[in-house]
């Protein structure tokens, strides 16, 4: 690992020391400042990312000698990693920088997400992987802490790839996570920060009962009776449910995976999708769940899920179906959202990852849906007023209820 020098940027801001390596599991901090935040941000997923050779990494973390200003005990508030009053170094934030001019994923190249802006290189921050993102910071630090700690990280990835001549953009970040990175930019006089809306994912809050409640909570009374209904024909068809990891069941998997890809209009075949699965196998065995349904006849898997434990939350990453077998029986119900929230209920998880798309699927069961936002430096903002085509697909997308929420939510901009 080596070190290095704070930019001339910084030279005003709290003392802050960053320093840098090509993996996250070179700094013993990584997993525990990524810890509160999603679980794209661990050194799992993003060691698995960069398994594709298509970008160059760099993961940076900043150490201060400031004391927070936390009202946890001392003894808590080292534990956490801040700075101390004995002069001692600790790690208060965490950032990966990815330089990818070759990026094969549109979703994270800016001129494709965003028509309006024209081809430039630019560092990608926060992963290329997972569309959720987020800071890594230590509790109990100030907004100037933030920023001055944020600034550094930034500062450091400029410097690395200088070709980006200090663009960058950070995007799929949440509302709250958008806000608290561009307050604290700019209390440390590192800007202009823009924020646009790149997209929304859905979740759900576990409640006590588990799936019962879950149920009888949702908001209307037709979404509570096909849910129901779904359940039972579930039930009914005699499939079920097994649970089980991910590394033996790959190249089972595979090719399940595959139809969802190419019915969705993806070039995806069988054998790419079986290695991209084991290699996420390699990295993720461990907080690896997979839903695996089978039929009552010949035990044969025609469908599953695959999520990650993080924390107290499951992220659902994929699922995957053999079509020609599928009885219609709520089979997607089943295994992207029933099932997964048992788990989480039986293994005192509070939270349900559902991801993007199939908003109104997801919806309609019950996914709470947040708004995503791209930050960006060095890229042209949209003009005041103009419309937004991204939020107008997004809104139509959705269930009346959700689109009024979502509309709400988005007018402001991040929070």
């Amino acid at each position: 690992m080596s070190a290095m020098a704070p930019h001339p940027h910084t030279a005003t801001r709290a003392p802050v020391t960053v320093s840098a390596a090509d993996s996250p599991r070179a700094h013993r901090e990584w997993d525990r400042l990524a810890a509160p935040t999603s679980f794209y941000c661990g050194a799992p997923w993003l060691e698995f990312s960069d398994t594709d050779h298509v970008a160059e990494a760099r993961y940076l973390v900043a150490e201060s000698t400031e004391s927070t200003e936390s009202t946890e005990s001392t003894e808590a508030t080292a534990s956490a990693g801040s700075g101390g009053a004995d002069g001692t170094a600790r790690p208060v934030a965490g950032l990966v920088a990815h330089w990818s001019p070759r990026e094969n994923n549109e979703r994270y190249v800016p001129e494709r997400v965003f028509p309006d802006l024209d081809r430039a290189d630019v560092l990608t921050l926060g992963g290329r992987r997972g569309y959720l993102s987020g800071p890594l910071l230590a509790p109990g630090l100030t907004t100037a802490q933030r920023g001055a700690a944020l600034g550094a990280l930034i500062d450091a990835a400029a410097a690395w790839r200088p070709a980006a001549e200090g663009r960058w953009w950070w995007p799929y970040l949440t509302g709250e996570d958008a806000g608290t990175v561009r307050t604290a930019l700019s209390a440390a006089g590192h800007g202009p920060v823009a924020a646009r809306l790149i997209g929304a994912d859905c979740s759900i809050a576990v409640p006590e009962g588990g799936l019962d409640a879950h149920i009888a909570a949702l908001t209307a009374k037709q979404r509570r009776t096909n849910a129901r209904r779904e359940l039972r024909a579930f039930t009914e068809s005699g499939l079920r449910i097994v649970r089980a990891t991910l590394a033996e069941h790959v190249d089972t998997l595979g090719p399940l995976l595959a139809n969802v890809q190419q019915r969705y209009g993806h070039d995806h075949s069988a054998e790419q999708m079986t290695s991209l699965l084991r290699r996420q196998a390699e990295h993720l065995q461990d907080s690896s769940v997979v839903f695996l349904c089978r039929t009552p006849d010949d035990d044969r898997t025609i469908g599953f899920c695959l999520a990650y434990r993080h924390g107290r939350s499951l992220a659902v990453r994929v699922v995957g179906f053999d079509y020609d077998r599928l009885p219609g029986a709520a089979e997607y119900a089943q295994l992207a959202v029933y099932e997964p929230l048992r788990y989480c209920h039986e293994s005192g998880l509070d939270r349900l990852e559902l991801g993007m798309e199939s908003f109104e699927a997801k919806c309609r069961r019950g996914a709470a849906l947040r708004p995503l936002w791209a930050l960006s430096h060095g890229l042209p903002a949209p003009a005041p007023g103009t419309p937004d085509a991204r939020r107008d697909a997004l809104l139509a997308a959705l269930p009346a209820y959700e689109a009024e929420l979502f509309r709400t939510a988005t007018e402001a901009g991040p929070a």
